[in-house]
């Protein structure tokens, strides 16, 4: 589990470091399919679907945690 965790943040660090914003569909692509949330998505080919997917399972977390 260790691991894994660490794994997924240099593969996040590495592809933070070697985006420029010219590629920002390609790096939220990545991030998406480095965090797992690609099968939760519909079209994971569509930043903008994993976007909203991460933001309201964050809005959920910040819900839950308020209670």
């Amino acid at each position: 589990m260790w691991r894994s965790k660490t794994r997924g943040r240099v593969r996040l660090a590495q592809t933070t470091n070697k985006c420029t914003e010219d590629d920002l569909a390609y790096y939220v692509q990545e991030c998406g399919e480095i965090l797992g949330v690609g099968a939760s998505v519909q079209n994971r080919e569509d930043p903008k679907a994993i976007l909203q997917y991460i933001f309201s399972e964050l809005v959920k977390y910040k819900k839950h945690n308020q209670e």
